[in-house]
């Protein structure tokens, strides 16, 4: 198999992305399409209804693909910083929606944005007024019904001091719960790791791949890795 950087699979399709091409298998690995719309696009997230493959780029675009017509639908630049735009994206549970964590206006600061996908039109801008806090990344428990939220708060200087867990409350960051460096590092990097679908290019490139197990003892391996569930959720809940 080609050396993906991400490699994501539902029942029906799986989806591969080399940074220059995407590529679309169906369940038994043949190839159904393959599309080279955009640059530096590494991360893909497939609707929760299998019906839409959205694909996000390192330079402040995303591309929206039709599964069921295995065609491109919708591309767009969704901030003009070029670079940097390395934190994740998802969809809700009904697949309406996408919350998309961007670098706005500079690569010092963040937004969430959500656009809906009717027609892939921008919603609106949350927490964009805050130019303190950083975002990083957001994910969604089934479960609990709630998006929840990694990030980092900078002081004065502009440099990060307080890293925190918390959970998206209407259009503002619920409770935050602090956490050391080290934790909001590992968390970021495994779900990364885990939306990547634990590519052994992405594994190679990560935290893990050059750096010792933050709560000390050995380094964690690949397969260590996709053995485990670690969620923002859980790192919320087991917070004081």
């Amino acid at each position: 198999m080609k050396k993906f950087w991400s490699y994501i699979k539902n029942d029906e399709y799986a989806v591969g992305c080399t940074g220059q091409t995407v590529w679309l298998f169906d369940s038994e690995g043949n190839v159904l399409s393959k599309f080279k719309d955009l640059p530096y696009a590494y991360l893909p997230v497939i609707s929760p209804d299998g019906n839409i493959l959205a694909v996000k780029t390192t330079e402040g675009r995303m591309a929206v693909y039709s599964l069921n017509e295995r065609k491109l639908i919708k591309k767009f630049r969704y901030s003009k910083v070029d670079g940097a735009q390395d934190d994740n994206f998802c969809f809700s549970p009904d697949s309406r929606l996408i919350y998309n964590i961007e670098r706005y206006p500079d690569d010092l600061t963040s937004r969430l944005s959500v656009y809906q996908t009717s027609d892939f039109s921008l919603v609106e801008h949350l927490l964009d007024d805050d130019k303190k806090t950083v975002l990083e990344t957001i994910e969604y428990d089934n479960a609990l019904k709630k998006y929840f939220l990694l990030g980092f708060e900078r002081n004065k200087e502009g440099i990060a001091y307080k890293f925190f867990v918390s959970y998206l409350d209407g259009k503002s960051i619920g409770k935050r719960k602090y956490i050391p460096a080290k934790v909001c590092e590992f968390y970021r990097e495994y779900i990364s790791l885990k939306n990547f679908g634990f590519t052994e290019e992405a594994y190679r490139w990560s935290y893990f791949g050059d750096k010792e197990f933050p709560t000390g003892g050995k380094q964690k391996t690949l397969e260590e890795l996709k053995e485990e569930s670690y969620s923002l959720s859980e790192l919320y809940h087991s917070c004081l």
